[in-house]
């Protein structure tokens, strides 16, 4: 099995910065995590949704490399990562209800 690939060079700031958000809940550390910025200024560096569960799996893979597996801090980025993922299947379903809707409601079968 191969290792994951690196988190880029900023990662470890980020982490540190992270940690310090320790008991703010889900909530906080999602906005945390969608705005921050590495440099200060320009784009977030994590601005897309996959971009934000990545970074929240990397998170946790660190998680469980320091032993911190089980604890409140990894409950709360598993609670995070679950948001993520919620959101990220609610707009698919609602992508797909737009783009592909049922036969029926065909707008080409309507009495104009």
């Amino acid at each position: 099995m191969s290792a994951a690939p690196s988190p880029g060079p900023d990662f470890e700031t980020f982490y540190q910065r992270l940690l310090e958000l320790a008991g703010a809940g889900s909530p906080a550390i999602l906005r945390f995590i969608s705005a921050y910025r590495s440099n200060g200024e320009g784009q977030p560096d994590y601005r897309s949704l996959n971009e934000q569960l990545k970074v929240v799996g990397q998170i946790l893979a660190r998680f469980k490399e320091e032993g911190l597996a089980g604890s409140a801090q990894e409950r709360e980025m598993r609670e995070a990562m679950n948001r993520l993922f919620g959101a990220g299947l609610f707009i698919n379903r609602y992508l797909h209800e737009v783009f592909q809707p049922l036969a029926d409601d065909s707008w080409e079968n309507a009495d104009w």
